[in-house]
């Protein structure tokens, strides 16, 4: 959790567990600093919390690191917004000063209300083994400690801290559980049932930890990474443990977009993309900016972006033009003979009928094609039975000369312009990387 040596940034409200906290690691001869953020949200006992913590660090020669917010009351959940408040207020110290550790005074009473909390609200294995130990750079050294056990201490040692009021406030959940439902649960049930808990927690936390490692492994397996997303085998998912699904997403979310407000109803969502029949084309959107698109055989999950840019390019017949959209270079040349002019990014057409230039765009529904050697009809179509995603069709660069569709990359050369033996102009398109 701590090694010998390491700067450690303490969050200090002020109350028991976070001033107990500090006392300890200043005895085992850390070097700490003090963060406090006073949101305000108590008026003068949001000052009188910082004067006490200001004052306790010029006491004990800690450095002070204080500052004040106003977070929005209107917005509902200020428990929520004040954390998050806090977080990133910690951060920017650690980036500024250069702390190794932030160390945060959760204890264990705290993390089995927070448990029953999330069992309450149908969270999974992942969601009852919050405030772990360790989580990157954040440690708990309290999270075995009772409320009551840091207390004593601190009343041991002479050491004052500061109350708030609002923590005995039961219109709040947390106090609910705090003051009345634990008290009685412990009277009906289990007098240690916060320690009976606390072990289920723990046990919890050793699974979900092995849980989450073979998840990565299937990932790493099975997916593939790219600048946007994964892309995941939908066999090899289908064929596996639903548990296992359900963790192989959510690793997923969780790397690209996070999970918050991502749910239990989101994630099976996007398995039924796996499971259901008929689903090649479709997608549904992720809290965190994410989509997940079945695309034939494969699943693809990305971030949002915007809609791809349109495109309206004039080839000259010869001539070249630069798409930047696309990241190529076209290309057009008068040829006498066909020669190797045959391929996936080149094609050799009749130009009898072109005029001085061709467009190049991009693909747009209701295009009708009418290939050589394939059937005509629309574009839409042909892109489904060649297994082009759909992420990427829109980007397909189409040939068009007036109205009429010349050539479109990876296809066959339309049939109007298909080169004949009494071709009298025959003209080459290649297309190639920049």
């Amino acid at each position: 959790m701590l090694r010998p040596g390491q700067r450690v940034l303490v969050g200090v409200s002020g109350g028991a567990d976070s001033v107990c906290l500090l006392l300890i690691l200043m005895d085992l001869g850390y070097e700490v600093g003090v963060a406090h953020l006073n949101h305000g949200l108590r008026g003068l006992e949001s000052d009188a919390d910082e004067t006490f913590v200001r004052d306790l660090c010029e006491q004990r020669s800690v450095r002070f690191f204080g500052k004040r917010v106003k977070i929005p009351t209107e917005r509902g959940n200020l428990e929520a917004d004040g954390r998050q408040a806090r977080k990133e207020f910690f951060a920017e110290i650690v980036k500024s000063e250069g702390f190794d550790r932030i160390a945060l005074a959760h204890n264990r009473d705290d993390r089995v209300e927070t448990f029953l909390l999330n069992l309450w609200r149908g969270a999974g294995t992942a969601g009852l083994t919050s405030m772990e130990p360790v989580t990157g750079v954040v440690v708990r050294p309290l999270i075995r400690a009772s409320r009551q056990e840091i207390e004593s201490y601190l009343g041991d040692i002479g050491q004052t801290w500061r109350t708030d009021p609002t923590n005995r406030d039961t219109r709040f959940a947390r106090n609910r559980l705090r003051h009345d439902t634990i008290p009685t649960l412990k009277d009906a049930f289990n007098p240690k049932l916060p320690e009976a808990l606390s072990r289920t927690i723990e046990l919890l936390d050793d699974e979900n930890a092995w849980m989450e490692m073979l998840s990565l492994e299937w990932l790493g397996r099975h997916g593939t990474r790219n600048a946007t997303g994964y892309v995941i085998s939908v066999s090899a998912l289908a064929s596996g443990n639903r548990a296992l699904q359900r963790r192989v997403l959510r690793e997923t979310f969780k790397e690209l977009g996070g999970l918050k407000d991502v749910g239990f109803d989101h994630v099976e969502s996007a398995l039924q993309l796996v499971a259901g029949p008929n689903q090649s084309g479709k997608r549904i959107q992720i809290p965190g900016g994410l989509t997940v698109t079945r695309s034939f055989g494969e699943l693809v999950v990305q971030s949002r972006t915007d809609p791809p840019a349109e495109f309206d390019y004039e080839l000259r017949i010869p001539g070249e033009v630069h798409i930047p959209e696309l990241g190529r270079i076209f290309m057009a040349k008068v040829v006498t003979e066909a020669g190797n002019y045959f391929g996936t990014e080149r094609v050799i057409v009749d130009g009898g009928n072109l005029g001085p230039y061709v467009r190049i765009r991009n693909w747009r529904p209701g295009d009708y094609y009418r290939p050589v050697g394939l059937p005509a009809g629309k574009l839409k179509k042909l892109f489904q039975k060649a297994r082009i995603p759909r992420s990427q069709r829109h980007q397909w660069p189409v040939l068009v000369a007036d109205s009429t569709i010349v050539w479109v990359a990876s296809f066959p050369v339309s049939r109007e312009f298909a080169p004949r033996g009494g071709s009298k102009r025959i003209v080459a398109f290649e297309a190639s990387p920049i």
